[in-house]
């Protein structure tokens, strides 16, 4: 969106072509045989010139600037909000003292408010010069008429900008609706939704390639007692810095889903070994961690299921990791 509040000199605003108003400032010195056409902004009580012709006899620069308070003809297009011709400002006993007749060499104004697209003022469009002018009235209008120019560039960058912050805008809430829908919300894990698609993917891969990828399923022992001794926030402090250790151990390729309250499923885009990587998971996972104040630790059952050798289907290579670690829980117990 544009702020309205910054110059647009010393902010220029995205999408705002300000060679195409020097071509129009130059135009209408060449037209009204002035010494300057000129675009001028007003902002926190500063008016700033940020389109000026460029004909050798102009006295004023872009980016020159003058304050509120001295009496000037762009003030007053702002005071009333409408246009204003001074023919011969010496002899004009309202404007003779004013600074920019008095002290300087204006000597004819004719200026039109110009608006910002929502309707605000943006300053004015003018031509000035340094000797009295009898513009006729067709001439008059045509200043007006000019202006629209300099509007609807406005307009048109606006509402460009507009509809670049309501794409970005739709892209982020989808983005983010993609994230709840894929994603488990405490531990930014993959969810059951992109585990489905994930392992479908390694099946039709592996059926394609005549390849082998592996599942990892594992739960946590000793979980519960963190939840009722030192409550869920302690729980789910647990669950994420477990999440987020197992994910820097596996592959980037790899996807780690969390499937339960303290159940995981790893899909490894390629057959592993069981040892190793049991090893690695359950040096993670057990390593202490302060909560509350307090430290706490977790042990882990891990199994493991290699498709297409204990199944190649989803459910089957599931219920096969699933089997293998129920077996390394008994053994706990045994």
């Amino acid at each position: 969106m544009i702020n309205i509040e910054n110059c647009i000199i010393e902010h220029p605003i995205e999408g705002l072509d300000i060679s195409k108003w020097q071509q129009l400032v130059n135009m209408m010195a060449e037209l009204f045989d002035a010494a300057s056409g000129v675009i001028v902004q007003y902002r926190q009580e500063t008016f700033n010139v940020v389109a000026t012709s460029e004909n050798d006899d102009n006295f004023l620069r872009v980016n020159a600037s003058w304050p509120w308070d001295i009496k000037s003809f762009c003030r007053r297009i702002v005071e009333t909000n409408d246009k204003l011709y001074v023919n011969n400002a010496q002899a004009d006993e309202e404007w003779a003292c004013a600074p920019p007749v008095s002290d300087g060499p204006v000597r004819s104004y004719l200026g039109y408010p110009l608006y910002w697209p929502n309707g605000s003022l943006f300053g004015s469009f003018c031509v000035i010069d340094t000797k009295p002018t009898n513009y006729s009235e067709p001439l008059n209008k045509m200043l007006g008429q000019l202006k629209l120019i300099v509007e609807s560039e406005l307009h048109h960058v606006a509402n460009i900008l507009e509809t670049k912050a309501l794409l970005a805008e739709k892209i982020a809430q989808e983005q983010q609706l993609k994230k709840l829908a894929l994603y488990d919300q405490l531990t930014e894990c993959a969810n059951r939704n992109l585990l489905t698609e994930r392992i479908n993917y390694q099946i039709a891969q592996a059926d394609r390639n005549q390849s082998q990828f592996s599942l990892i399923y594992f739960d946590l022992d000793k979980f519960k007692p963190i939840n009722d001794n030192y409550g869920h926030q302690c729980g789910d402090a647990v669950l994420t810095n477990i999440a987020k250790h197992v994910k820097a151990v596996v592959r980037e390729t790899d996807t780690v889903a969390r499937i339960g309250g303290d159940e995981f499923v790893i899909v490894m885009n390629k057959k592993i070994n069981d040892d190793k990587i049991k090893q690695k998971l359950l040096d993670v996972i057990e390593t202490p961690m302060q909560c509350s104040g307090v430290t706490v630790s977790v042990t882990a059952s891990i199994g493991i299921a290699t498709s297409p050798d204990n199944g190649k289907t989803m459910k089957a290579l599931l219920a096969s990791a699933d089997a293998d670690m129920y077996q390394s829980k008994t053994k706990k117990l045994a």
